[in-house]
């Protein structure tokens, strides 16, 4: 039987890859929607869908990742320049990257963007990880999906501010600060952007994959049976909870968050062995960035409307493959070699105070993102 340690972060690569899919599946029926691709014929489950679940999935896998790679090397001298040093490493150049190629294609193609108002301020914010309101409102930055790495860098400052301490003082001050945030997020006014976006009660799933990795660092193992019953309870969460019409600021923890937990967790404690054939390949799917997704989807809308394509599920089919081609690909090409380099010049060799995913499941790769 492989190690048990390292088919948790295979689970959660391979889960990964399904978040995502789930995200860009949403994006890409809002595309086909958008441009009313199918005419009347659209599929109806363009406006009925909970696709975005796959950020929360996401949300809970960070938390998780974070506490499990540094387990006790809370207070411990460099822990947490070794811990920040290799999320910015991971996060930091290539969603530049990406974003900086998302302002070319605003002033090169602004008719084929949703958002082409371009302001100063919203710039530099996108580029420095705070939310600031787009052209209609929403706190979202240059690169649209760059709003759930905004709530990745704010994770990643107060984790590494914990680290500072002793280990259950500092998991304690997490989560005392995370909730004391939630409690004032009613609070605060629809002006006050950055505090409403930090006070979210997302924030709390967070919590949800810290706690799930302290039970992974206890050695518990759930049956086969078990884990299928919380994938499956987790799924069906996701689908058929909103349908409860529940409100308030707490609603989308509650509708996605525990039901995303209880995924996380089928992933975490139900792998056994280390995954062969498929497997592999759905780890390497998890691997790949989705920072590139929205431009293969624009790629493909751009064909489709050169080519007066009407077909709204040969449009979708067309644009989730080659959204996940084009992300492998880049993988390979980009961002591999980049985050490898990056590495070997900033960070320490193996045996750091703190270690990166794929370094614990495979020495010689590059660590994931913990979201999308």
């Amino acid at each position: 039987m492989a190690d048990t340690g390292n088919n948790r972060l295979y689970g959660l690569q391979m889960l990964r890859f399904f978040a995502a899919f789930s995200v860009l599946l949403g994006h890409v029926m809002h595309e086909a929607l958008s441009f009313a691709f199918g005419g009347t014929e659209s599929p109806a489950i363009f406006a009925q869908n909970n696709f975005g679940a796959g950020v929360d999935v996401f949300f809970v896998i960070s938390g998780f990742i974070m506490f499990y790679i540094s387990d006790g090397k809370f207070g411990q001298p460099g822990a947490q320049r070794a811990f920040l040093t290799r999320r910015l490493i991971r996060l930091v150049p290539l969603y530049w990257l990406f974003t900086f190629l998302m302002l070319l294609a605003t002033v090169v193609l602004p008719a084929q963007l949703a958002h082409s108002q371009l302001n100063l301020g919203h710039v530099l914010a996108s580029f420095l990880f705070i939310p600031w309101p787009d052209s209609t409102g929403l706190a979202h930055p240059v690169l649209g999906l760059g709003w759930t790495l905004n709530y990745e860098m704010f994770f990643y400052v107060v984790f590494s501010l914990a680290l500072l301490l002793p280990q259950r003082l500092g998991l304690l001050a997490i989560t005392g600060f995370f909730v004391g945030l939630t409690l004032i997020n009613a609070l605060v006014g629809p002006t006050q952007t950055q505090i409403a976006f930090w006070t979210d009660p997302i924030i709390l799933e967070f919590l949800l994959g810290i706690g799930l990795a302290m039970l992974a660092k206890s050695r518990l193992q759930l049956s086969t049976p078990i884990a299928v019953l919380l994938l499956v309870t987790g799924i069906a969460g996701i689908a058929f909870a909103p349908m409860l019409g529940l409100g308030g600021p707490y609603s989308r923890f509650i509708v996605a968050g525990i039901p995303a937990s209880l995924i996380v967790a089928a992933a975490v404690f139900g792998l056994r062995e280390t995954p062969r054939g498929i497997g592999k390949a759905l780890v390497l799917g998890g691997d790949a960035s989705y920072l590139s997704h929205p431009f293969s989807i624009n790629v493909v809308v751009l064909a489709w409307a050169k080519l007066h394509l009407g077909s709204a599920w040969l449009f979708i089919a067309t644009a989730v493959v080659c959204a996940i081609a084009g992300a492998v690909v880049l993988h390979f090409a980009i961002e591999r070699p980049l985050l490898g380099w990056l590495n070997a010049r900033f960070t320490q060799r193996p045996g750091d105070a703190v270690r990166s995913t794929r370094e614990v499941a495979r020495p010689r790769g590059v660590e994931p993102l913990s979201a999308p």
